[in-house]
């Protein structure tokens, strides 16, 4: 056998050496069931389900890898996965909805007109189907009176007479299921304004409240008064206090009442005031805030800029002061 040159040892020396490196030795620890420590020189499906350290030959850790999913894990992170992208749907349209509201309404006003507009609609849908149902039921009767005199002589009824009974009765069966259908549409109709009514009126609370937080009381508007409250309680009570004061100093009835909105009907004359509250909680305390609101009109502006809408301001203060002392 013929010797090696250096070149050829030197070569065949670094090829061992890398050839070393590359096929280190690797060992898996892992506890078993009875928490005992096992060592194995191959990854085994017992340690991948409990979870193992790959050790090198020098007993040095290298990698720390955690248990394998169940599949009931892989199903509940499934489902929260899914969870989250309909959240963030539901955000997205949030959004668009805020935007949409903004952009088609500058007041609560005009959200109700709008709402009065849709239910008088359907107001009318319903009176013209009692209408129908009562002509329905008149001539059911008639027929049906007909029908009673025949059998009282002892003649037949007549077939058509028969038909007819029937498809009249069928005719105010209808009606009555069109009531209900009708029925379902306006109370959809009124939550729907409503949700939007307690949204425009949390928008606005939130723009007010940022615009006017770093500036002087003096700043707010005439029409409006911001009152802070640290705990939850006492902001529990004050938002009590705001149910009573609003149905006791509006000109009309409390239209909507939430945990964040509490607002009246809108003025329909230039001698009304409208009362509405908004809550809007923050990092260091609640924000609640009283805004009254005047018929659109110039006559209902200058009410809002009196002294008269300035006592139903000042009033909150003082009712709240003198009922939680």
């Amino acid at each position: 056998m013929k010797p090696l040159s250096v070149f050829a040892c030197v070569l065949l020396t670094g090829s061992l050496i890398f050839s070393g490196l590359t096929h280190a030795k690797k060992f898996y620890r892992y506890k078993n069931a009875e928490g005992q420590v096992i060592l194995v020189d191959q990854l085994i499906p017992e340690a991948i389900s409990a979870g193992y350290d790959v050790i090198n030959e020098e007993g040095k850790l290298v990698q720390s890898v955690p248990p394998a999913k169940t599949l009931g894990e892989l199903e509940q992170e499934k489902l929260r996965e899914i969870e989250l992208k309909r959240q963030k749907r539901e955000e997205q349209r949030q959004l668009r909805r805020d935007a949409e509201l903004l952009r088609l309404f500058s007041t609560v006003d005009d959200i109700m007109r709008a709402r009065d507009a849709a239910l008088l609609g359907i107001e009318q849908r319903a009176e013209l189907n009692e209408n129908d149902k009562r002509l329905l039921k008149a001539s059911l009767e008639d027929m049906q009176r007909r029908a009673a005199d025949l059998e009282r002589t002892g003649r037949p009824i007549p077939k058509a007479l028969q038909d007819n009974i029937i498809e009249q009765q069928k005719q105010i069966a209808d009606r009555e299921r069109n009531r209900a259908i009708i029925e379902e549409e306006r109370q959809r109709v009124m939550s729907a304004f409503e949700k939007d009514m307690v949204r425009f009126k949390e928008l606005q609370a939130k723009r007010m409240a940022h615009r006017f937080q770093n500036q002087q009381s003096d700043n707010t508007p005439d029409n409006v008064l911001m009152m802070a409250c640290s705990s939850r309680e006492e902001c529990h009570n004050i938002w009590q206090l705001a149910q009573v004061y609003a149905q006791n100093n509006a000109s009309g009835r409390l239209e909507v009442v939430t945990d964040t909105i509490i607002l009246t009907s809108a003025p329909k004359s230039d001698s009304e005031i409208g009362i509405s509250f908004s809550k809007l909680p923050s990092r260091t305390d609640t924000q609640i805030i009283l805004e009254v609101s005047c018929n659109d009109t110039e006559a209902g502006e200058q009410l809002c800029a009196s002294s008269e809408a300035r006592k139903v301001l000042d009033g909150f203060q003082s009712f709240v002061q003198k009922q939680l002392r």
